[in-house]
């Protein structure tokens, strides 16, 4: 039973607190108007289970700032579950992206950097920056299609056997974003992630969304999201897949 419960509380981060990768287009927000804007994802849940009380919560709060040239972009991503005893996972993550439009093209070139620390992935800490052109071959108010390509250095410290990763990658996406009238939604990004020194060394991820308005501001949403990588740090799996139901709440205007 402690089994059952404990599985039910994770379900909804596990993907998240596994994967390397961080689906940037996935949390983009695709407003039109110049100017602030945000997003905020969070959830949390208690269950009593004699003679431990095991909890679970995530908090994703995401801003940008835009205009016809520029645009700024800060997400972070924390994610916590644990017992009155236990800690079975710690997550956490900030990113930041910046992106400058290539005079009046569908092209823009983007800078980012990013940290985080995973308990499961046997993570202190991470760092990455990377730079790269992308391009929006499909905009039309409801249909959306962008691909995108970038190298980017990581450095990473892992917990138990010292092993520090010092890796330039070569990192790929292509993402689409498509919205019904009747405000039923659905995205996907596929990135694939090689080390420049070693493509047999490489990370897979998919990420699939379909949503569902209720009021202008509020979505249900349902994801499926896969990722693999074909080394991963000692005891961590190479696949990883999972599924997400919950809600989606968008601030400003």
């Amino acid at each position: 039973m402690r089994f059952i419960v404990l599985f039910c509380l994770l379900a909804g981060c596990i993907y998240r607190l596994h994967a390397q990768i961080v689906n940037i287009e996935n949390r983009r927000i695709y407003e039109d108007t110049s100017g602030w804007s945000g997003a905020l994802d969070a959830g949390f849940s208690v269950t009593q289970n004699s003679p431990d009380i095991l909890y679970s919560g995530n908090f994703r709060p995401r801003v940008q700032y835009k205009n016809r040239k520029n645009h700024y972009l800060i997400i972070t991503d924390l994610n916590y579950a644990a017992s009155n005893k236990t800690t079975y996972a710690n997550s956490g993550m900030a990113h930041f992206r910046y992106a400058r439009r290539i005079k009046y093209s569908p092209w823009k070139w983007e800078a980012y950097t990013q940290i985080q620390y995973n308990q499961l992935l046997n993570q202190r800490v991470r760092y990455l920056m990377g730079t790269g052109p992308r391009w929006k071959f499909i905009d039309t108010n409801n249909v959306r299609f962008f691909v995108g390509t970038s190298t980017f250095w990581e450095y990473e410290e892992l917990t138990e056997d010292g092993v520090i990763n010092d890796n330039m990658r070569w990192s790929n996406y292509l993402s689409w974003f498509i919205r019904t009238k009747t405000g039923f939604s659905f995205s996907a990004t596929t990135y694939y992630q090689p080390r420049w020194d070693r493509f047999n060394d490489f990370r897979f991820s998919g990420q699939y969304t379909i949503g569902q308005a209720i009021t202008k501001r509020l979505d249900m949403r349902f994801e499926f999201n896969i990722y693999y990588d074909s080394a991963p740090p000692v005891n961590v799996r190479k696949t990883v897949f999972s599924s997400l139901a919950g809600i989606h709440l968008r601030l400003g205007e």
